[in-house]
């Protein structure tokens, strides 16, 4: 066998050495073109330090303006629910109110460039809705006067709806009022029959007891008058008698009916008309104490408190911001090294193409 390898693997080694380990990334050649560069990367790092602190000294910090806005609430049934739904609600601020705002303020002061922009959400499960945006302490009362006009637009459109519904409900209330005291009225007017009644019944039992006296008295005449006479006008005056007795028997019995049937069943009537009417009062005033608490269940929509700035500043501080600096600065000082180095090399290769 021969010593020597073929000539095509011979002519094979050099470029497997050639291409495959010099396209090997050598971390130690890394290290030397960092530190070949270092004075520039110093340099860039320097420059994005001091950029950070002139930003972090020259931007002035950030302040959140925020607000809350509370459903107003009615009675419905015997649930209290609100005079709109949230959602709705939200969705009338982000697509109408906070626009209009906006655009109203800076017709109202046209030498303005432009006008904070507001948000607004709904908190998980609650029925408040929130506003909040974010700015210097400089432009507050922007803040706060574009804020407060999305709240007039609110509590605007829903007094409206507030005032319709107190008038309806005052409406039924006087209406629920006046019927009670047609009822009253109705009740003392029954009292009075009652009242007649009781003086009908004495009138009749005085009547009764004057046409039982007259029958006694009649009875009494008959008797005398069988003993006493004897001729011929004896029939006569027993047939007169008789009339008499009957007359008042009958008279008698009518006043009885009267006391003991037809008063009775009045009164009766007169009892039961009575109930009825107190019944109808007691419903009447459930109904008149339902709508009061209606009225005073109906809350209008308000802001829990003005636009207020938050206490602390929003938002990276100034260690935060030198501190990005700082990291940015590293990143771009590497790749300034490396980019240095590649303008390097392209150089010294066009030098040596020229020779």
């Amino acid at each position: 066998m021969t010593k020597n390898p073929p000539t095509h693997e011979q002519n094979l080694l050099p470029h497997l050495y050639e291409n495959g380990y010099e396209d090997e990334i050598n971390l130690v050649d890394l290290w030397l073109v960092l530190v070949k560069h270092r004075t520039l990367m110093v340099a860039v790092v320097v420059l994005c330090v001091l950029a950070g602190i002139m930003f972090a000294l020259l931007v002035p910090p950030k302040y959140q303006y925020s607000t809350s806005i509370e459903l107003g609430t009615r009675l419905s049934g015997n649930n209290v629910v609100v005079i709109e739904s949230p959602e709705t609600l939200l969705a009338k601020i982000q697509e109408s109110y906070i626009p209009l705002a906006r655009q109203q303020y800076l017709i109202e002061h046209p030498a303005m460039e432009g006008v904070p922009k507001i948000e607004a959400r709904i908190p998980k499960g609650s029925q408040v809705i929130v506003l909040s945006s974010k700015g210097a302490e400089r432009d507050g009362v922007t803040h706060k006067a574009v804020q407060q006009a999305v709240i007039d637009m609110i509590t605007a459109d829903h007094g409206r709806i507030t005032d319709v519904l107190r008038k309806e409900t005052e409406i039924l209330q006087n209406q629920a009022v006046a019927k009670l005291e047609e009822l009253k009225d109705d009740a003392t007017l029954i009292q009075a029959r009652e009242k007649r009644l009781e003086d009908v019944s004495a009138l009749l039992t005085s009547q009764a007891k004057e046409v039982r006296d007259d029958l006694a008295q009649a009875r009494m005449d008959r008797a005398n008058a069988i003993k006493q006479t004897k001729d011929e006008s004896r029939a006569l005056t027993l047939m007169m008698l008789d009339s008499g007795v009957q007359q008042y028997r009958q008279r008698l019995a009518q006043i009885e009916e009267r006391l003991k049937i037809k008063v009775v069943d009045s009164r009766d009537t007169l009892v039961r008309q009575l109930a009825s009417n107190r019944r109808t009062q007691l419903s009447q005033q459930d109904t008149i104490g339902k709508l009061e608490i209606q009225l005073a269940n109906l809350r209008e929509t308000r802001a829990l408190m003005p636009p207020m700035r938050s206490p602390e500043a929003k938002g990276p501080g100034g260690a935060l911001i030198v501190m990005l600096a700082l990291v940015l600065g590293l990143m771009l000082g590497v790749f300034a090294a490396f980019f240095a180095e590649f303008l390097s090399k392209v150089r010294n290769q066009s030098l040596v193409a020229r020779d």
